[in-house]
C-alpha cells in the first residue's frame, strides 16, 4: 500500500508542484492550505509523513507540528521554509521535526528528504 504523505503548504502552486512530484514517486498525497485544515484531515487519516511550511495563515507549522506530536508522538514530519536561521531549525527540531528544509524547493533534494524521514535509502 502506497504511504501517505500530508502536506501542509499555503502557496497553492508549490503545493500542487510537491503533490504531483510524490504522487508521481507513488506515494498518496494530500494537501491543506492551512494548519486548521491539516487538523481536519489528520481527524480522518493517518499520514506516514506531514510536510509543513511554518509560516501558515492562523496556526503556524511549528504550532501545528507540536499540537499533533502531543497526542501522536511517533508522528515523522519535516518543517519547510523561506526564512531559514538556526534559531528555526533548532525550534523546529526540538519540538520533533525530523528533518528541515528550506525554500526554495528543489526536487531531488524533497525527495531526498522523504525518503530519508520514512527509513528507506536510495537514490
Amino acid at each position: 500500500m502506497a504511504e501517505k504523505l500530508l502536506i501542509v503548504e499555503d502557496e497553492d502552486t508549490l503545493c500542487e508542484s510537491l503533490k504531483r512530484v510524490f504522487a508521481k514517486e507513488g506515494y498518496e498525497v494530500d494537501i491543506a492550505g492551512s494548519a486548521e485544515s491539516a487538523f481536519g484531515l489528520l481527524k480522518e487519516k493517518t499520514y506516514d509523513l506531514i510536510i509543513t511550511d511554518i509560516i501558515l495563515p492562523g496556526i503556524s507549522g511549528i504550532e501545528l507540528l507540536t499540537r499533533y506530536k502531543e497526542q501522536n508522538p511517533g508522528q515523522k514530519v519535516v518543517i519547510m521554509t523561506a526564512y531559514a536561521s538556526l534559531e528555526t531549525a533548532v525550534e523546529a527540531i526540538k519540538a520533533g521535526a525530523c528533518d528541515f528544509i528550506v525554500k526554495p524547493l528543489m526536487h531531488d533534494e524533497m525527495k531526498r528528504v522523504v525518503r530519508k524521514a520514512l527509513g528507506k535509502s536510495g537514490h
